[in-house]
């Protein structure tokens, strides 16, 4: 058990005199994650840029993967510490590679981030690389080797380490803004939302609910989804708004071919006034250019033309197979394929309009603003809220 950790951040060296501003906030979300975690005193410090974490019952593996979800974290690095001295180091490291069985190459890779220590960088490669070759059955491959060693000096100790894991880069969470993330059961949205999490947007969801169109099954496989993306936000909130009143409104008032696009305006309009409410600035969507037919450019510009928010589409030049891969490495896919009822493909026209005749859709918009329905719409809504450790409680809502 490693009772150390280097926490190494990834665009923050960007950020110049900002700099502060994006570290206090990935520290939030690391001593966050510590606390829901680890139940016996633990400490943070930065050390030349990076986050050294020392607890004495150790880091487990639950809590090494669930740093890795922060956006804005690089790596975490599992080190064995010690004081200045190369000799002292030097021991440290062949006392656990001569217990490894499963290797047989090994590299060494160091950074002497303390200037004024007396030995440079190549020769503490040289200096860690003789005494392995010396004392172990390791052989030195530099291309491809079976672990690196990482010797870093910092100011106070020299950390050790061959056990690096990856996190996922970015900015962290809360830095660029809050959005209201509209989610659905399928592949798109919920890669939208995590490529939109390593961007450093805070995001609360929304799911429209047609309910009685569609069963129970339905919000918990939602419910289940946004478990999964929460991990990405340093807590999160899920509004389960039914929509099946103003779908079937909608669907009595429109042509047949615009059903599809005003349930989307109006899915934009509910979730701009919930914005509102909750101090968002930005509506999420998953759409990906020409995907499926309310998805063309024209559609897309009378969308936003009628909205009041800024509308983020992170996948649109995004083909599928490209979208269902990213899901299964963020861990969605699984939950995305599992069947559910879909009112908009209930109430979906036979010839979906691809190119809006601006001057029906500008009247229909202001003929049927649809104020009461929308209002009534997020007074109803159904809440749920997700805290570090993944734990669900649902409430209703209620006004700031």
């Amino acid at each position: 058990m490693f009772t150390t950790i280097i926490i190494n951040v990834d665009e923050l060296w960007l950020k110049g005199k900002n700099r502060k501003t994006y570290s206090d906030a990935l520290r939030k979300h690391v001593r966050d994650i510590l606390s829901s975690y680890l139940e016996t005193k633990w400490t943070i410090r930065n050390d030349q840029q990076r986050f050294v974490c020392d607890c004495a019952e150790g880091f487990n593996d639950a809590v090494i993967a669930r740093l890795c979800d922060i956006p804005g974290l690089h790596s975490v690095l599992k080190v064995r510490k010690c004081e200045k001295d190369l000799d002292k180091a030097v021991n440290l490291v062949l006392a656990d590679l001569k217990l490894r069985t499963d290797i047989s190459t090994f590299k060494v890779q160091s950074k002497r981030v303390d200037k004024s220590f007396p030995t440079q960088s190549r020769e503490l490669n040289l200096h860690f690389g003789g005494a392995i070759l010396k004392n172990t059955h390791l052989k030195v491959d530099v291309h491809n080797p079976d672990i690196i060693v990482e010797v870093k000096i910092l100011n106070e100790h020299i950390y050790l380490s061959w056990e690096k894991h990856y996190g996922i880069g970015g900015l962290p969470v809360n830095t660029s803004g809050h959005v209201v993330t509209l989610i659905s059961g399928g592949f798109d949205s919920p890669v939208a939302s995590y490529l939109m999490s390593r961007r450093g947007c805070k995001q609360t969801f929304a799911f429209f609910y047609a309910y009685p169109y569609v069963g129970e099954e339905v919000k918990e496989k939602i419910v289940k989804m946004c478990q999964i993306l929460a991990k990405f936000q340093n807590g999160a909130k899920l509004y389960v708004l039914p929509f099946g009143n103003i779908q079937n409104f909608i669907s009595t008032e429109c042509y047949e071919e615009y059903r599809t696009l005003f349930f989307r305006k109006y899915m934009m309009d509910v979730s701009s006034k919930l914005a509102d409410k909750i101090k968002g600035e930005a509506i999420l969507m998953g759409d990906s250019l020409a995907q499926v037919s309310s998805q063309t450019l024209h559609n897309m510009a009378a969308l936003d033309k009628s909205c009041d928010k800024l509308v983020l589409r992170p996948l649109l030049g995004n083909n599928k197979l490209d979208i269902i891969a990213l899901s299964k490495k963020i861990g969605t896919h699984d939950t995305s394929i599992i069947p559910h009822d879909d009112a908009c493909a209930l109430f979906a026209p036979k010839h979906p309009i691809t190119k809006p005749k601006m001057e029906y859709f500008n009247k229909f918009m202001e003929k049927f603003p649809c104020t009461e329905l929308i209002e009534e719409c997020i007074e109803n809504a159904e809440v749920f809220s997700f805290n570090n450790r993944l734990m669900v409680k649902d409430n209703k809502f209620t006004k700031n």
